[in-house]
């Protein structure tokens, strides 16, 4: 169920947990994951984040919907497809936003752990907005998870996390193709055809640089 690479981060409790590499590595699958545990290990409200917010239905709404099923969790699980909010029968409640409407991401209060999935779309200012959210004392390890594939140099998230002194209580996995052993040999093909048809998506979207 979970690709052997991500499984000790499970009991990953770092602030700021960066999930990053190529294409097809697992990293948004994994985070998923982490997500549904948590609510069934604590009395939890996460945050599911994109920069825009009917992105999230058919991507991380649909991906925890999988799990739910998958996993057999639909009676510990209720899902309102509408409101696209999953409650579970502790309590934990899993809520889907933008980043593109930021008032009603400040209207939400105790927020206990964040996903932000394509976080490389975000600026820092919506990631810092964020942040501020995450705050208060409850009983639960507060975190925010990013994941990305690192599209730029020049991007605020490379000077966040990956330049200077190593950034406190962060947690950083970078991941490939390689790691994913749930993926298709064709799959695997179109990204190591990249070296040959576009260089630089292959060093982006393979190599995960």
């Amino acid at each position: 169920i979970v690709n052997p690479i991500y499984y000790p981060l499970f009991e990953n409790t770092s602030r700021y947990l960066v999930l990053y590499g190529g294409a097809g590595s697992g990293k948004s699958k994994f985070a998923g994951q982490k997500v549904l545990v948590q609510c069934l290990l604590q009395k939890h409200k996460i945050l599911v984040v994109r920069k825009v917010a009917n992105t999230l239905r058919n991507s991380c709404f649909s991906l925890l919907c999988s799990y739910v099923y998958e996993w057999g969790l639909d009676s510990v699980f209720k899902i309102n497809k509408s409101e696209m909010t999953m409650t579970c029968f502790n309590g934990s409640v899993i809520l889907f936003k933008g980043i593109d409407d930021p008032e009603k991401i400040k209207s939400i209060d105790g927020i206990t752990s964040i996903w932000i999935e394509e976080a490389s779309e975000l600026s820092l200012e919506d990631f810092t907005q964020l942040d501020l959210r995450l705050r208060g004392v409850t009983d639960c390890d507060k975190q925010i998870i990013l994941s990305f594939n690192p599209v730029s140099a020049e991007h605020w998230l490379k000077k966040r996390f990956f330049e200077g002194e190593a950034q406190s209580d962060t947690t950083i996995l970078k991941t490939t193709y390689l790691d994913n052993h749930f993926l298709d040999e064709k799959y695997k093909e179109v990204l190591e055809n990249l070296k040959e048809t576009n260089p630089a998506y292959y060093k982006v979207y393979c190599l995960g640089e």
